[in-house]
């Protein structure tokens, strides 16, 4: 397990290590509702263009306003519906990644039929910000410990992190037993680490608690909303003395406070869309000022550059 990283960011001129890194989960937040077991992936609701301008506008407003960079994990279907959006982000400094082609637990779509909208979503990021996505988030966080085929798929298609473990258990995500720090999977077990491997897994941050005890949620979303402001710093600055770099995830819905109301939400969407929605952008703007954040890619650049070299050896 590769436990700190290497964490000045390209021009920081080492004055100051960043804490960690800031992702973005860029998604219309009617995509992130409890998913329907029956959703067909090749028809899937239009999405509303002028919510994801605004929205993305207001964090990178927040954004602009501290000076931090962050990792945009943007879905595919996202990025079809807003070019403009995901073209300003990489202007503006920021990281662009895959968060899959559409909102939807990857085991809903057939393994193959992944593999191919994957393949067209690589090329047309490629294309629309002249950089190749290398790093994946999926949708839900909805990877299990037996989901090695995901995280397989994405090795050959040349991505060099996957994003998706929480080591922690909450009832719908999570791999408890998975390390703490950025780690190689085994992909028969993605709780087990290897010593090296194809793919680096860079898990969310949780609260460590007592050695293999699963971690306490505290990275974003809900959780960030949730935990009383001086708790959530402790937690996250203990992460910080301790060696691992904070990986801190939202979702532009998280900082809206008077969200539209959905007729009979189920418990799921009660609480990661509406519970203590009035708390997510002050908690927002106090980790942004008490912590220093940049991109994935940045925050764990050695790791990174050292796949890279490993797989140009391997050719």
């Amino acid at each position: 397990m590769i436990g700190s990283s290497s964490n000045y960011p390209s021009g920081n001129s080492g004055q100051k290590p960043l804490d960690g890194a800031l992702t973005i989960d860029l998604e219309d937040w009617r995509c992130a509702l409890n998913p329907n077991p029956d959703a067909d992936y090749r028809r899937r609701p239009p999405l509303n263009e002028e919510y994801l301008r605004e929205s993305t506008g207001a964090v990178l407003k927040e954004l602009d306003a501290v000076g931090a960079r962050a990792t945009f994990f943007v879905l595919g279907e996202v990025a079809r519906a807003v070019p403009e959006v995901v073209r300003d982000l990489v202007r503006r400094g920021h990281e662009v990644a895959s968060h899959s082609p559409f909102h939807l637990p990857p085991r809903m779509i057939p393994r193959d039929e992944m593999a191919k909208l994957m393949k067209l979503d690589v090329s047309f990021l490629e294309d629309l910000t002249g950089l190749r996505p290398t790093g994946f988030r999926a949708p839900y966080l909805a990877v299990g410990r037996n989901d090695g085929w995901l995280l397989k798929m994405l090795s050959e298609l040349g991505f060099l992190y996957d994003s998706s473990i929480a080591p922690t258990q909450t009832p719908y995500w999570g791999i408890p037993s998975a390390p703490k720090g950025a780690y190689f999977p085994d992909f028969t077990d993605l709780a087990r680490p290897l010593a090296s491997g194809p793919l680096l897994e860079i898990p969310l941050t949780v609260w460590p608690t007592w050695k293999r005890l699963p971690g306490l949620p505290v990275a974003g979303g809900f959780y960030m909303r949730a935990w009383p402001i001086p708790l959530l710093n402790y937690m996250l600055r203990r992460n910080v003395q301790s060696g691992f770099p904070l990986v801190i995830y939202i979702h532009p819905g998280n900082l809206e406070s008077a969200k539209q109301r959905i007729e009979k939400p189920t418990m799921r969407d009660r609480i990661s869309q509406y519970a203590g929605s009035a708390r997510g952008l002050s908690s927002f703007r106090y980790i942004l000022k008490e912590f220093e954040f940049g991109t994935m890619s940045g925050v764990f650049n050695r790791q990174l550059d050292a796949l890279k070299q490993q797989r140009l050896n391997e050719r």
